[in-house]
């Protein structure tokens, strides 16, 4: 009976020690599995808290007919920093040493001197508790910052992805160092040599008036672009004189649904201010531009084409043009002749050019502005 207990015994001890070389062996691909399967399930809650972790969210609100969101808690949730100019009503943002411009109520967005094609960003302000307020919409997420927004709308809330990644993933942007008031009249000359007349066969007028920096008493301001006249330009300009694109760029602002001022007496009232403001706002100085088209070129070069009559239906934002592409026609939109119902009065193309969001003209005296400008078109 002892011998029978003892070969028992001995049986289940060597069992024992087989099961437990069988759990501990390497090559157990069962265990393999197993080991894997857990790897791969940490792995997958790791990536799962990451992303909640890298998302973030701001409140949102409809003003005016827009999704909007704070300013102030924008900023505040991606660390940057801004500076809102009640006067001029334009919005200055940094965030990762990006820096973002808009002006109330135009749906451009600059981007380290660059404007971007679209139109979905616009600076909106609202007066809360006799405090001005400024928002941007949503649009500015996806288009300024580059990340992905979720709306949840039970909680008035936009959540979007905020992490080192999503700024290494900006697309590139302007020249870091230009310096504009480093470049001699040759420098300048060359720079924008790639730019042909917008309108066929006109000549630069020399009338002071028509040209950079020239006064304009009836605002307290300045002249800040170029204007292409009948008398001063050698062409004759009607409501059916095309203006050409210049050069290869794409289009970044097309005002087809361009409101005119309600009436004279509306207009008046900006002009008043500014005068007694001792200078135009810029988002008065936008509006008195009338009807636009915007381009940007490469290095920074970027054309406002103002007082438009019309723009063709086919024009978009993103568009691809050249030097032969019609981007309107010559109108008087934002004077006082178009508020006063007289579209053949004052007619011209007013054109601002600009470099890196700087006025070309701003390191030069008129007579070296004049020699840049008859240098290339004349």
């Amino acid at each position: 009976m002892k011998l029978i207990l003892l070969l028992v015994l001995s049986t289940l001890f060597i069992v024992g020690c087989t099961i437990v070389e069988n759990n501990e062996d390497p090559n157990n691909t069962t265990n393999e599995s197993a080991g894997e399967d857990h790897s791969a399930k940490q792995d997958s809650e790791r990536e799962a808290l990451e992303e909640i972790v890298n998302e973030v969210s701001v409140d949102v609100v409809h003003i005016d007919d827009e999704l909007v969101v704070n300013v102030a808690q924008l900023m505040n949730t991606v660390e940057g920093t801004y500076e809102f100019d009640e006067v001029n009503r334009t919005l200055v943002m940094e965030v990762s040493g990006r820096e973002f411009y808009l002006v109330y109520e135009v749906p451009v967005l600059e981007v380290d001197g660059e404007y971007l094609p679209t139109d979905e960003v616009a600076f909106i302000i609202q007066e809360e508790e006799e405090e001005v307020i400024p928002y941007v919409t949503v649009g500015f997420l996806t288009q300024g910052l580059e990340t992905e927004g979720t709306l949840i709308e039970e909680e008035n809330t936009m959540t979007f992805l905020w992490e080192e990644e999503v700024v290494q993933a900006w697309s590139p942007r302007g020249e870091e160092h230009f310096d504009l008031y480093a470049m001699s009249v040759e420098d300048m000359i060359d720079y924008l040599s790639f730019l042909e007349r917008p309108i066929e066969s006109a000549e630069v007028s020399t009338v002071e008036s028509h040209l950079p920096g020239a006064p304009r008493p009836y605002r307290n301001g300045t002249h800040e672009g170029i204007d292409w006249y009948t008398y001063g330009t050698d062409v004759e300009i009607t409501t059916e004189t095309p203006i050409y694109a210049m050069g290869p760029g794409v289009v970044v602002r097309v005002d087809h649904n361009f409101a005119e001022y309600e009436s004279a007496e509306v207009r008046n009232l900006d002009l008043q201010l500014s005068a007694s403001m001792g200078l135009t706002p810029e988002y008065i100085l936008d509006r008195l531009r009338g009807k636009q088209v915007w381009v940007q070129y490469e290095n920074g070069v970027m054309n406002r084409f103002a007082h438009l009559h019309e723009i063709p239906d086919n024009l978009e934002i993103g568009q691809e043009v050249d030097a032969s592409t019609i981007i309107g026609y010559v109108g008087n939109t934002g004077t006082s002749y178009s508020v006063d119902n007289q579209p053949d009065l004052g007619l011209h193309l007013h054109q601002d050019l600009l470099i890196y969001g700087q006025l070309f003209w701003k390191p030069y005296s008129p007579t070296e502005v004049q020699q840049i400008l008859r240098t290339i078109w004349d």
